[in-house]
């Protein structure tokens, strides 16, 4: 199964009907090759420099977030007992960076902010969710966990704490990668999007090695 393939199986879970048609639509349209972006959904980095920045870190950190937020939704209902809305988290997580197709780009194999892109990904994606699709509630969810307001909903909080989790879990791992690589002489930004697209790290071998490697 492809990390697409992931992303739209999170989609199959969701039960409300108006919420699953949706994450399609915009999953959908950030795959779609006719739908002018500054870079493709599979090759888009998650950051330019904190966390998944490297081509295809998108993807790699949608699919993370929305399954952590799944297991820990699951999780915080059978030991606390919270009654939460399982459909918006999975809804939220999936969609909640997607349209850094339309602010980062990738240009002569380097990441940087696309030239004709103004507004915030998140911005601009919650906006949409709330004037065309009428989802308030996932428009919220959107905005809260990307820091502009506290929680204030269960759901928002779960995918929050899963987005940070996620992006420091991995900021640590690349942290590390970047100081193995300069070590072996192969500190180059293009030689480090190389090995991170490679999977070479994540055998246990090799990731056990880069983490041991001194700083």
């Amino acid at each position: 199964m492809s990390r697409v393939d992931l992303l739209y199986k999170l989609a199959d879970s969701i039960k409300n009907d108006k919420l699953r048609s949706v994450v399609y639509q915009y999953l959908n349209k950030v795959l779609d090759p006719g739908v002018e972006k500054c870079v493709e959904f599979e090759e888009a980095p998650g950051e330019i420099e904190e966390h998944h920045s490297y081509p295809g870190g998108l993807l790699e950190h949608s699919i993370s977030v929305a399954y952590i937020s799944s297991y820990i939704a699951d999780l915080y209902e059978n030991v606390y007992g919270f009654k939460m809305n399982k459909d918006l988290v999975i809804s939220c997580s999936v969609l909640h960076d997607i349209y850094k197709v339309f602010e980062f780009e990738v240009d002569n194999g380097l990441i940087g902010r696309c030239r004709d892109y103004y507004y915030p990904h998140d911005a601009r994606l919650s906006s949409e969710i709330l004037v065309r699709e009428g989802l308030p509630e996932l428009a919220k969810c959107i905005t809260e966990i990307h820091g502009y307001y506290g929680y204030t909903s269960i759901e928002s909080l779960i995918v929050g704490l899963s987005d940070m989790l996620d992006a420091k879990f991995h900021s640590v791992i690349q942290a590390k990668i970047k100081n193995y690589l300069s070590r072996a002489g192969r500190g180059g930004l293009k030689e480090f999007y190389e090995f991170m697209k490679s999977r070479e790290w994540v055998k246990k071998d090799v990731l056990e090695r880069i983490l041991i490697t001194p700083p």
